[in-house]
């Protein structure tokens, strides 16, 4: 090989290997690997498989002869896994981690450890004939796989054996393969590692209660589902919206992460069913029992200073008794009510006013002054300042997703998770922003969190909304220029919705 022609051989492994170690996507990598050494060798096919303990897996297939016949359907390549022994070629050089340079596999002498199986070759018409195998080895000596080119074509195109030359030179450029598939399959399983701490940690937030359980989870298949659907538009406003792998991955991270920062809101909250809570509505029982033993107890106190009727008196006592416990049914009854009328309001400032005296002789009021807060609520049972600490999860959400440190193809995650609750009219919150500052992942997050909070049968202040009413609320929503109208459109129609448990 002449000077020149072997610096023309070191660039381009030098341009190749500066390709590979720029791509990080795994499996477009095994791709990439195929085509630059194809390229540099003038393989018209070429193959490459990967090891994994006792099996040989079939990663990627490219074979330009097939590709380029027209009107002609050729079987569809899916990765697929075989047994690791010496039977087959690539599975010889991935135990042997020798090279192997074939001038005609159908000229193997049988003597051979490992034999050629004509079987594509006879599905596809396709004629196999020099082969060159190499070990994609590290610098540990391991075998991550096995690169094999088929048919080199000389300058007229026909079939040639691979140049004896070239063996070394594509040996140089496995071993800067197997580096960067070690790279990748690093980056790929800090990525996995990343990915499962990102849901068991949304999934331990809407554990703290059962009310809140799978939310996350809900939120981003419906999500995932929506933006996958509006790559796939042909027509109307969406026909310009694509979401690259990153960004799914982006809304896919935001989706889990949207609710993260519940975790400052206090449980009693979250798990928040009634007005008041049911250690408050316990007090409050002990409290009307000894109410009516103070009522009796005055009761027969004035009956014997007074001198009257035992038959009279007994029956003015069960008339008193008996509207103690009718406050009592009644606040038993609103505590549970979603909304209340001003008659209802009234009679519960009514009921403040009573007292009794209890055992000690101290004068106690019926119902304390956080209890009628509370049983005065005109709907909902959150206070306006528990709602407020509610909605401060998505602030809190803010602040603990800007402290992961993520990649600048990430960067975008805190703003789209923290924006899950903002309407396109300027009404949500926290920040209040409008339609030009909602980016489009944050308005697809948005209509899954809504449409979830309303369906979701596991939440403690009402129950599962019907599924077409939910939708109709989100029609409604959009129209009104809240939600996203056209991707509200998109979930309707294309029934996002069906089949998330």
């Amino acid at each position: 090989m002449s000077d020149h022609k072997l610096k023309e051989q070191i660039k381009r492994l030098n341009q190749i290997g500066i390709a590979l170690t720029s791509e990080t996507h795994l499996p477009t990598l095994l791709e990439l690997i195929v085509r630059e050494v194809r390229g540099f060798t003038r393989a018209d096919a070429g193959s490459l498989y990967s090891v994994d303990r006792n099996q040989i897996r079939f990663e990627v297939a490219q074979n330009d002869t097939l590709a380029a016949r027209k009107n002609e359907v050729y079987e569809s390549f899916r990765p697929y896994p075989m047994p690791l022994d010496k039977t087959s070629i690539a599975g010889y050089v991935a135990i042997t981690g020798e090279t192997l340079n074939i001038s005609d596999v159908y000229d193997l002498t049988g003597d051979e450890e490992y034999r050629f199986n004509p079987a594509f070759d006879d599905r596809n018409r396709y004629r196999t004939r020099s082969m060159l195998v190499v070990p994609i080895r590290t610098q540990q000596n391991e075998i991550l796989g096995v690169l094999q080119l088929i048919n080199s074509l000389d300058k007229q195109n026909n079939v040639a054996v691979f140049d004896s030359e070239q063996e070394d030179l594509v040996a140089s450029l496995a071993s800067q393969a197997a580096a960067t598939i070690q790279n990748a399959r690093l980056i790929n399983a800090v990525h996995e590692i990343f990915a499962a701490l990102v849901r068991y940690s949304a999934s331990a937030i809407d554990a703290r209660s059962p009310h809140t359980a799978g939310h996350s989870r809900r939120v981003a298949t419906y999500s995932m589902r929506l933006a996958r659907s509006a790559n796939e538009e042909t027509e109307g406003t969406l026909t310009d919206v694509f979401f690259s792998d990153k960004e799914l991955e982006e809304l896919n991270y935001a989706s889990w992460l949207h609710d993260i920062g519940k975790i400052g809101v206090r449980e009693e909250l979250l798990e928040r069913v009634d007005r008041l809570t049911p250690a408050s509505m316990e007090l409050i029982s002990t409290r009307f029992e000894a109410i009516k033993l103070a009522v009796a107890r005055d009761f027969e106190r004035q009956r014997r200073a007074e001198g009257g009727s035992k038959e009279t008196d007994h029956a003015e006592l069960e008339r008193r008794l008996r509207e103690v416990d009718e406050d009592l049914g009644f606040i038993r009854r609103i505590n549970k009510a979603t909304r209340l009328s001003s008659e209802e309001i009234r009679r519960i400032e009514e009921i403040q006013t009573e007292s009794f005296r209890n055992a000690r002789g101290e004068v106690r009021a019926y119902l304390s002054e956080e209890e009628v807060h509370h049983l005065s609520l005109p709907s909902g049972n959150l206070t306006g300042k528990e709602f407020q600490e509610v909605r401060g999860h998505v602030l809190q959400t803010l602040n603990i997703i800007n402290k992961i440190p993520f990649t600048n193809d990430l960067e975008r995650i805190p703003v789209i998770a923290a924006a899950h609750h903002e309407k396109l009219d300027g009404s949500g919150y926290p920040l209040g922003l409008t339609a030009s500052d909602i980016t489009i992942q944050a308005r697809i997050l948005g209509i899954a969190d809504v449409y979830d909070a309303l369906t979701a049968s596991d939440r403690p202040y009402r129950g599962a909304m019907p599924v077409q009413e939910a939708l109709q609320h989100l029609i409604k929503e959009a129209e009104a220029g809240k939600l996203d109208r056209d991707l509200v459109d998109l979930f309707v129609s294309k029934k996002l919705y069906e089949g998330v448990t």
